[in-house]
């Protein structure tokens, strides 16, 4: 038994726009100023962490923040726990207002926020330059933090595409004429993607472009077309900034896909030209050959099928 919660809220003060996935709401902040400040506080069991917290405040308060949760549960096992909290920004400069408290400090905080595509940078042309290690610390810690909330939202959609984003249709079942006691029995079916999944994943992948500013700048790249293209349709380059991210993201978009024949219990596995994003929006067509003895053939009633069929299981 499987059974799947999934839940996405946000908190903004900023015009939003609204992206459907698989039954939950995602909500983007599409107009954002290039800086902001704002006053936060955050808790912690020291004046670091309780700064630290504070930073991450102010920015998720001034660029919102996509909270996203999904747990899903096969035979009373937890499979699968996302918890997310995505906010495409980072500190600039803060300033520390006050801390109180002994057991658990309270720190409010003064911070320059901007979007992650509008981050500050320190220009110089003489061997020395001033620098505020504090404020470096502020961009490292609230950019990493960024990142990993940014791989973990990513992995969780690209992971769903073989289950939900993909649809297979079969167009026809028959019998190929032959001389053998055994009969092979030929499946022709279609995959392709499902219209609106497709458009809401592109929107996403057009998120991730502009919030990593990939039209400007490279930065372990990952490079996405998903139709014909002019200059610049049908087609995102999203910074990962990081080996593993963009790793990640190459092999869900390159992973095969996975079709099974439930009532014959076999998986079939090919590639797709191009990716997942090769198969075209009108679905992709294909012929499966199986081989049954009289007594199977007799005893199917029915032949459905469906997608993501784990590797490992392949007959």
């Amino acid at each position: 038994m499987v059974s799947t919660h999934a839940s996405a809220q946000l908190m903004t003060p900023i015009d939003l726009v609204t992206l459907a996935f698989q039954g939950v709401k995602l909500y983007f902040s599409e107009s954002v100023p290039k800086e902001m400040t704002v006053t936060s506080s955050g808790t912690g069991k020291t004046k670091e962490e309780a700064v630290n917290n504070a930073l991450l405040n102010s920015v998720q308060e001034s660029i919102g923040v996509l909270v996203v949760s999904d747990q899903t549960v096969e035979n009373n096992k937890v499979v699968r726990d996302l918890a997310a909290m995505y906010s495409s920004g980072m500190v600039n400069s803060y300033e520390i207002k006050n801390c109180s408290g002994e057991t658990t400090i309270t720190c409010h905080v003064k911070a320059v926020v901007s979007p992650w595509s509008f981050q500050r940078k320190l220009l110089g042309n003489s061997k020395t330059i001033v620098i505020n290690g504090n404020d470096l610390q502020g961009q490292h810690m609230t950019a990493r933090n960024t990142l990993i909330q940014r791989y973990k939202l990513t992995e969780y959609y690209l992971s769903q595409v073989q289950q939900s984003g993909l649809e297979v249709k079969i167009r026809e079942v028959k019998v190929l004429p032959s001389m053998r006691e055994n009969a092979t029995v030929q499946v022709d079916y279609e995959v392709h993607w499902n219209p609106q999944f497709k458009k809401d994943i592109i929107a996403f992948l057009m998120k991730l472009e502009k919030d990593t500013n990939g039209q400007k700048e490279n930065n372990h790249q990952v490079y996405v077309q998903w139709g014909p293209t002019g200059f610049f349709d049908n087609r995102a380059y999203i910074n990962t900034y990081d080996g593993q991210f963009r790793n990640m993201m190459l092999k869900y978009l390159n992973e095969p896909i996975r079709v099974r024949v439930d009532e014959l219990n076999t998986c079939e596995e090919f590639d797709s030209a191009g990716g997942i994003f090769g198969i075209d929006w009108y679905g992709f067509r294909r012929q499966k050959t199986v081989e049954m003895s009289p007594n199977q053939l007799r005893r199917i009633s029915s032949l459905s099928m469906s997608l993501g069929c784990r590797p490992g299981k392949l007959l």
